[in-house]
């Protein structure tokens, strides 16, 4: 499934790139490269595909899942004959699909559209391009002094130096979105879910889900923050409210400003480290009184960082510290309403300050916690937990945040999430799950007809 909304959201992009881009962006100076350049690598559906058309679809292929990869940390990298080797299988595919659907959309007349079409899809072109223009006045020209036809044309500069369409280029895209849209509309149309279907598939849902939180009971958590569907509740989960005293303003300046510090300490300390890495071992053994004075003056400096470090630390546990104490007047005198019944609902408005708690469902159910549980800090989730019944409040506990109060308000009930509650999501997610699998059977059949020439060895 990855894969297919992967190949979706490249499709108007690869598109372009395979109809559009000219071989003398890829070409060098000699007649060689420019005549291999042009070698044609794909014939299918009444197009060909040249080997540089090819080779700037498997750079935006690399492009797009270098970006994907940098969201999650994990290194892509793009000189490795395997990786390349993939994205070009990928870029290969796209193109077929491209040329394959592209004669669909011309066959079944998708391509041609209604005055009034014509006019949402301007209307829609129109409110895109605005959201780059704004984009790009906002990052690069919020104080500019430049107005009017200057700042329009140096706005326009920038958005061609950044990679935004044009207009005409907006416009076409829009075209080609509906193009596609209606394509896949017209395959799909006659797909529908049935009553029956729906409540296998709530059935399959509810085992699966079970299953899946008794092998990774925090799971439920994450899907619950994630706004997906839930079919089954777990046991072991509890709602908690937090009632949170914050450091002072001043305290937490001082706190932030010295681990602002010990960032960048870090940030030194790991060049330093990368420094001392990078000293070949037999330079080091070496007799080179060059080298072996550079190393002992790059591990004086790691030594001098790590002790700046430890002792940043030591100043930021002591700013806890009085920022604890400083708020312990305000905690004594909560602890003192607590005991003496004062609605704990009441003092979370009067003297709580996480907004976590002012916002629903948390401010009416609570915090959703479980043993183990990392969406928050340790000591929250264990104090939370350590609440021996329903009702009961904490003793005062210290984060990073400041001092915490908590309450434990009650337990997640488990079992399935009745049919009729969900009905609904299910349906929906069904149908799509059904329609996409139509259209990509389709589409694959589709580019099996097209009998589609690829000549890879070429490459």
């Amino acid at each position: 499934m990855r894969k297919r909304f992967f190949l979706a959201m490249l499709m108007v992009a690869v598109l372009v790139l395979g109809t559009a881009c000219s071989t003398s962006s890829t070409s060098s100076s000699t007649s060689t490269s420019s005549a291999d350049s042009k070698t044609v690598i794909i014939e299918v559906a009444g197009k060909t595909f040249t080997k540089a058309q090819v080779d700037n679809a498997t750079q935006y292929v690399m492009s797009y899942m270098s970006y994907q990869y940098s969201l999650y940390g994990i290194a892509y990298d793009t000189t490795d004959a395997t990786v390349i080797a993939s994205a070009q299988s990928t870029a290969i595919q796209l193109l077929v699909q491209s040329a394959v659907t592209a004669q669909k959309i011309k066959d079944l007349g998708f391509d041609v559209f209604t005055d009034a079409e014509l006019a949402d899809l301007q209307k829609s072109a129109d409110a895109t391009y605005q959201g780059y223009v704004d984009t790009v006045k906002k990052g690069y020209f919020a104080d500019t002094t430049l107005t009017g036809d200057a700042l329009t044309t140096a706005v326009e500069a920038k958005m061609t130096e950044l990679g935004y369409s044009d207009k005409a280029t907006t416009l076409e895209n829009a075209k080609e979105d509906k193009s596609q849209e209606k394509l896949r509309n017209s395959v799909i149309k006659d797909v529908s879910v049935t009553d029956s279907d729906i409540q296998t598939e709530y059935d399959s849902k509810v085992e699966a889900a079970k299953a899946s939180y008794t092998t990774n009971l925090s799971q439920y958590a994450s899907d619950v923050a994630s706004g997906n569907t839930i079919y089954y509740h777990p046991a072991g989960y509890r709602y908690v409210k937090n009632l949170l005293i914050k450091f002072t303003d001043a305290d937490s300046k001082i706190i932030s400003d010295l681990q602002t510090q010990i960032t960048d300490k870090k940030d030194d300390l790991d060049t330093n480290t990368s420094m001392i890495a990078a000293v070949p071992t037999d330079a080091i053994s070496s007799t080179d009184t060059s080298v072996t004075t550079r190393l002992s003056k790059l591990n004086d400096a790691k030594a001098t960082l790590e002790s700046e470090i430890a002792a940043l630390n030591a100043q930021v546990t002591a700013a806890q510290e009085k920022g604890y104490t400083d708020i312990q007047a305000t905690v004594d005198e909560i602890t003192a309403k607590i005991a003496s019944g004062t609605n704990f609902d009441a003092l979370l408005t009067q003297y709580g300050q996480d907004t976590g708690m002012q916002s629903e469902p948390a401010k009416t159910e609570g915090y959703l916690v479980c043993k183990g549980d990392s969406q928050y800090v340790t000591a929250f989730t264990d104090a939370a937990m350590a609440i021996a019944k329903v009702g009961d409040v904490s003793s005062p506990f210290h984060t990073q945040y400041g001092t915490h109060i908590v309450k434990y308000v009650s337990d997640l009930a488990e079992g399935a999430v009745p049919l009729a509650d969900i009905k609904d999501a299910v349906s929906k997610e069904l149908l799509t799950t059904k329609q996409n699998d139509l259209y990509n059977t389709t589409l694959n059949q589709w580019i099996t007809d097209a009998n589609a020439k690829i000549y890879t060895d070429r490459m």
